[in-house]
């Protein structure tokens, strides 16, 4: 058992958690269609008038089971998935369901519940501004409204959600993933200084959630940006931007990460933290190329296990590694878990942490994917190092 422990979780992607019932609600509400019928319409023709009368009904009750049997195959790859391209496909209905700043802000809070019943106490949750675009949004729009979710839940609930931005790889969205970067320097930089409180220490959460709403002399440029903010604890500081950091995600085969290097350029004058995805679907000259980028955390980074220089140097300079094991498995990097070099990077002192990354789409959660390690025969103490390395983890 791991919940007597500070539990974090550092990579997991909004579009690839969201949960059947938070799909459902979402499609209901945006009148889409599902094998030709209506969300709304097919609840009404299993439910009828009466909700209650239908948990009586066992024939309406079989048949909302294979409703979400088959929408489950729309979200969830199977255990035969064949490589990263079928567990891509998966994205494209949550990802079209998050196109409105209600959608975003309600997906937001359901993961952030989702994960407070697990125990989690921290997450970052990233999410790619320019794909939240196809309705009008803009990515300032995406972003406010993924935040002000996150502040508005921090204040209630004990598990903290942070957000990090992803840029994607790709050779037509150069500006996009500038903007992104720019955006991001906004809301953890705010061009103008605010004072969130008065006095050196605050004298409880909710004061320092309603002043830190506060901020009406913002400029026009960062409306509300310095307002994003989520108290911790025991972070020193106590106050921490809601907006983490940036990310790389994408075709990390079909993009070389080094093409990338003005997007993280500027992310270094803008000081803007950030961690890429890399040595997932490339070898290690993609960790390579994000290390010299600047990054001091890596998304996946198993690919280091081929490369002996390479894990001394993460090991010498602190370098995170946030491993997803299910994933691995799912886009067939590696075929069962007792291959995970986890327990070799323990060994070597190199700060790996597990994660998720979809909860969904891999059908799985923080909780099961420590009980998926006893494959690799970690230890008590491993296990311990691998939350703490988490838990030092935090861009």
């Amino acid at each position: 058992m791991i919940d007597d422990q500070h539990l974090c979780e550092l990579h997991l992607h909004l579009d690839g958690s969201l949960s059947l019932e938070t799909v459902k609600y979402l499609a209901e509400q945006q009148d889409t269609k599902f094998n030709g019928v209506l969300f709304r319409t097919e609840t009404e023709e299993l439910f009828g008038e009466d909700p209650d009368k239908a948990s009586n009904d066992k024939g309406a009750s079989d048949e909302m089971d294979d409703f979400d049997a088959e929408l489950k195959k729309l979200l969830s790859v199977s255990k035969d998935c064949r490589d990263l391209n079928e567990y891509l496909e998966k994205f494209e209905l949550p990802l079209s369901l998050l196109q409105t700043e209600e959608a975003i802000s309600y997906a937001v809070k359901s993961i952030g519940l989702a994960e407070e019943e697990l125990g989690v106490d921290y997450v970052e949750i990233r999410f790619a501004p320019q794909l939240h675009t196809r309705k009008g949004l803009t990515q300032r729009e995406v972003i406010e409204a993924a935040a002000d979710s996150a502040v508005y839940f921090n204040a209630d609930h004990n598990t903290k959600i942070r957000l990090i931005l992803c840029c994607m790889r790709g050779d037509d969205n150069r500006e996009e993933n500038l903007e992104t970067v720019r955006l991001a320097a906004e809301f953890i930089h705010p061009t103008t200084s605010v004072s969130i409180f008065s006095s050196d220490e605050p004298e409880n959460e909710d004061d320092i959630f309603e002043d830190s709403l506060s901020g009406e002399d913002l400029n026009d440029d960062n409306t509300g940006a310095a307002s994003k903010m989520v108290y911790i604890p025991h972070v020193a500081d106590g106050l921490l931007p809601v907006i983490a950091g940036v990310d790389l995600a994408g075709a990390e085969a079909l993009y070389p990460t080094e093409s990338f290097s003005d997007v993280f350029d500027l992310a270094k004058e803008l000081k803007v933290p950030f961690t890429i995805h890399a040595g997932e679907a490339a070898g290690p000259e993609s960790i390579w190329a994000a290390i010299k980028l600047g990054a001091k955390r890596i998304g996946h980074g198993v690919a280091a296990i081929k490369d002996e220089k390479l894990m001394e140097y993460l090991a010498e300079n602190g370098i995170v590694l946030e491993c997803c094991p299910t994933s691995n498995l799912n886009t067939k990097i590696f075929n069962d878990y007792a291959e995970l070099p986890i327990k070799e990077f323990l060994e070597r002192g190199i700060k790996v942490t597990v994660n998720t990354d979809n909860m969904t789409v891999s059908d799985t959660d923080i909780i099961r994917e420590f009980e998926a390690l006893t494959a690799v025969g970690l230890t008590d103490g491993e296990r311990l190092m691998l939350l703490k390395n988490a838990e030092s983890g935090w861009l």
